[in-house]
């Protein structure tokens, strides 16, 4: 076949081009160290890369919000452990008010101590964070949780019931914190009951505790929600019918039920269900006893309460002893819920290095199906790269050989 000069130039350009763009992308990829250029050269794997290259972005936040998260819970954690430490010497304050060899002037002095305890719980429970959001005001975090009401004299929560839930993976949702309502606000203060509508010759009645597990326990089975009128018992003292014996009583209930009954004296008074039920004056006469709702304190009240237990002088014997009972148990329910709350810290924590370990399994393994898909196998290239180098320079000399050639050439 007989080729013209033209037809061989256009040949020869045609293919030397082809390899010069083989060259370049070969170098492109030793060089850039990735498989394709534009989603044009292999659509599907640039689409799964797509895919890959989302999944890894959200494991990376994932783990910045579980670094963020375990912050947050960790000075959460911090701030109830230091309550429960503040907490646990009002109590012991509270205990030691009780001993007899405890003047007033000492009471005053417990008094001022249980006045520092309290501003130093006031400072915890308005903690802030870094950021400066006050972390038991639940998502209202830039109001502060707690305020003391002048006119009460009483401790409210402003804050609402409402946790933020921080994402730690695709669909795992951990509390950021826990709002104050729910660690300050459900702690039941101490179950007690109460003497009302003297009648008769009975003068003066009072109720104390004296045993507070067993009067829990009548408390939590025998207290009517629905109707209150079932709450209240009847103590009737009656004249002995014998001249010279002691007073009898009975006590009933709603229905006339006799529960108890016996000799009475005023100075031993009668004990149902864990109170004492002391009366004076003379029979015959009456006295209503009453079980108390059970009501939810803050340990700021309780402290409130306290104080100034300690620090009234008029109080009664009997009636002090409540108080401190009062706040020994108010105190103990509130540490007892900073416990629960500490124990479920614990819980989100275990849970959040959990996650933590298998976004980190993810995120590696997507990695390596991203290198697979478009790195470049740099062995490879770097062989491509120095064969179409190879094929150019033999394509230029190829080139240089054949266009000097003519008939001239092989006459001579």
């Amino acid at each position: 076949m007989r080729l013209t000069n033209n037809q061989i130039f256009s040949r020869s350009m045609q293919d030397m081009s082809q390899t010069q763009k083989r060259l370049n992308s070969a170098h492109a990829q030793v060089t850039s160290q990735e498989k394709f250029r534009t989603s044009g050269d292999a659509p599907a794997e640039i689409a799964k890369s797509n895919y890959l290259n989302d999944e890894i972005k959200k494991n990376t936040q994932y783990q910045t919000n579980s670094s963020m998260l375990k912050s947050t819970l960790g000075l959460e954690e911090t701030t109830l452990d230091n309550l429960h430490t503040a907490m646990e010497r009002g109590r012991v304050l509270s205990v030691r008010a009780l001993n007899g060899a405890v003047g007033e002037q000492d009471r005053n002095a417990i008094s001022l101590e249980i006045g520092q305890v309290q501003k130093e719980v006031f400072s915890l429970v308005n903690t802030k964070n870094a950021n400066g959001d006050y972390i038991f005001s639940g998502t209202s975090s830039q109001l502060q949780p707690y305020v003391k009401d002048d006119q009460t004299g009483l401790y409210t929560y402003r804050g609402n019931e409402q946790d933020n839930d921080i994402q730690i993976a695709t669909s795992v949702y951990i509390g950021s914190g826990d709002n104050g309502r729910r660690v300050f606000e459900s702690s039941p203060a101490r179950l007690t009951a109460s003497t009302s509508n003297l009648t008769g010759l009975i003068t003066s009645a009072k109720s104390e505790v004296v045993d507070q597990g067993e009067y829990d326990n009548f408390h939590t089975h025998n207290y009517d929600h629905n109707n209150p009128v079932n709450n209240t018992f009847k103590l009737n003292l009656m004249a002995p019918l014998i001249p010279g014996d002691n007073d009898t009583y009975e006590i009933k209930d709603n229905l006339n039920n006799v529960l108890q009954s016996g000799r009475f004296s005023s100075e031993q008074g009668v004990r149902f269900n864990g109170v004492n039920i002391s009366a004076q004056g003379a029979s015959p006469g009456s006295v209503d006893i009453s079980l108390m709702p059970s009501v939810n304190t803050n340990i700021l009240n309780t402290l409130e309460s306290l104080k100034a237990a300690l620090s009234d002088a008029s109080l009664e014997k009997v009636d002090f002893r409540e108080r401190m009972a009062d706040a020994q148990v108010g105190i103990e329910n509130a540490q007892y819920s900073v416990v629960s709350t500490i124990s479920t810290i614990g819980g989100r924590n275990n849970t959040i290095e959990r996650v933590t370990e298998s976004n980190a399994s993810f995120k590696i393994i997507n990695q390596e199906a991203m290198a697979i898909l478009t790195e470049t196998d740099l062995a490879a290239a770097m062989t491509d790269l120095t064969k179409e180098q190879s094929i150019l320079e033999m394509s230029y000399k190829s080139f240089n050989k054949i266009n000097n050639l003519s008939l001239f050439n092989s006459i001579s």
